[in-house]
């Protein structure tokens, strides 16, 4: 597989699919998430699970991760009405050198910083507490926003977060999907939102799958929805 991604990223196709993260109030599109996809020569569209992981093994993910920045602030430098949320793995979360030379292209680009998300997991935020927090600080001081990642899949505490000085949690999709059928989620979710607003973090809930469970969320203060009841990632979008 990563003998594939190289080849891909040789032919130039790896791609990046956008998906629209939706206001809850507005129900209007705030901005959108940039994830990787493997185009193969017979057509079809691998998602990021199938290659990312094995890319991270024989040490090349840093290459993907950095093709996905690339080709982030490419489409903010051609769509000046965009906002774009671009992703860090893990790996690379740990690797002190490559998370400057991420700081350096950014700042060779900092027009495109205000309208730049950068995702980060939350079991690699802690894991490499120090260097990420730094990381944040310098992404910070370019108006470059961070979000974690599959919050409430970890051992994060809120404590922890406010350290890292975080600007958005994104609630794991294992806790939303059917939130409308289980209390016991219902009880997990509300308590995190109540903690991020205590905190002045926004929640993104993902894995939003229908009306019911948007409704809900709302209701429990959640500020943005994702997920394929309010659209799916696209290839080829036409903005606007």
């Amino acid at each position: 597989i990563s003998d594939e991604v190289m080849e891909e990223l040789k032919e130039k196709r790896l791609k990046l699919a956008y998906q629209p993260i939706i206001g809850a109030k507005s129900r209007r599109i705030s901005h959108y998430e940039c994830l990787l996809r493997m185009v193969k020569p017979d057509g079809s569209v691998l998602s990021a699970g199938h290659f990312v992981p094995a890319a991270e093994q024989m040490g090349i993910v840093h290459l993907v991760d950095r093709f996905a920045l690339e080709a982030t602030i490419t489409q903010l430098k051609a769509n000046p009405e965009l906002t774009l949320a671009v992703n860090v793995s893990g790996t690379a979360a740990s690797d002190p050198a490559w998370l400057q030379s991420f700081i350096e292209y950014v700042r060779s680009e900092k027009e495109m910083a205000p309208r730049l998300i950068v995702e980060l997991t939350e079991t690699a935020a802690l894991h490499h507490f120090e260097e990420n927090a730094h990381f944040v600080s310098q992404l910070h001081d370019m108006g470059v926003r961070v979000a974690i990642d599959d919050f409430g899949a970890g051992y994060t505490s809120f404590r922890n977060l406010q350290m890292l000085h975080v600007d958005t949690v994104k609630i794991d999709g294992s806790y939303v999907k059917d939130l409308a059928q289980s209390p016991e989620n219902q009880v997990f979710v509300r308590t995190l939102v109540g903690l991020a607003r205590n905190f002045d973090i926004k929640t993104v809930a993902e894995w939003v799958g229908s009306e019911d469970d948007a409704a809900l969320l709302e209701s429990f203060g959640v500020d943005y929805f994702q997920g394929f009841h309010f659209g799916e990632p696209i290839m080829d979008p036409r903005w606007g």
